[in-house]
């Protein structure tokens, strides 16, 4: 399964995946990260992992285990490697 190499969301089917520049289906990122060839919004990766813990339920964790969880995954996305 591939997931998005920004928030790591599985990207099951084309729905969920976002678009790059000339109206293609990005094949790296989610709907919610990316649009139109570019990032939604301004983040860090410290900003990422911050907001990785809305998202506990959908993973099936707890705030705390997400928070760990993308403590260690999210440097490790495409989107962020440059950040280190």
């Amino acid at each position: 399964m591939a997931y998005c190499q920004s928030c790591h969301m599985p990207l099951q089917d084309e729905n969920e995946k976002g678009s790059n520049a000339d109206g293609t289906i990005s094949e790296d990122y989610c709907k919610h990260c990316y649009k139109n060839g570019g990032f939604i919004g301004y983040q860090t990766v410290e900003d990422a992992i911050a907001d990785s813990v809305n998202y506990a339920e959908y993973a099936g964790m707890t705030k705390e285990e997400m928070l760990e969880y993308a403590k260690k995954v999210y440097p490790t996305l495409e989107r962020w490697k440059s950040e280190k």
